[in-house]
């Protein structure tokens, strides 16, 4: 039981682990590398009110969030920034 403590930070943690996120029965679990893999296919929409930075290019979140799922239910901006938090990005207001 003895052992050296956990050293991992909490942002290293969220990188790996895949995030579930449900829209209306639809159930999806991401991880960070979904939504980088959707941020390189994909060509920045309109910004609104605010955004995540990939790769010095500002997308949407519920853009981000669209692509990396593939769903075509409806859901709100809160719920795509708290997805997008929990894998470790900053979503920032314009």
């Amino acid at each position: 039981m003895g052992g050296a403590p956990r050293t991992s930070r909490p942002e290293e943690e969220a990188h790996s682990l895949a995030t579930v996120i449900r829209f209306r029965g639809e159930e999806h679990r991401l991880k960070r590398e979904d939504i980088l893999a959707a941020a390189q296919r994909s060509t920045p929409e309109r910004l609104t009110t605010y955004y995540v930075e990939i790769d010095g290019r500002r997308f949407p979140p519920k853009q981000l969030v669209r692509v990396a799922t593939g769903t075509r239910q409806q859901f709100n901006s809160a719920n795509a920034r708290s997805l997008l938090t929990k894998l470790g990005f900053t979503v920032l207001a314009i």
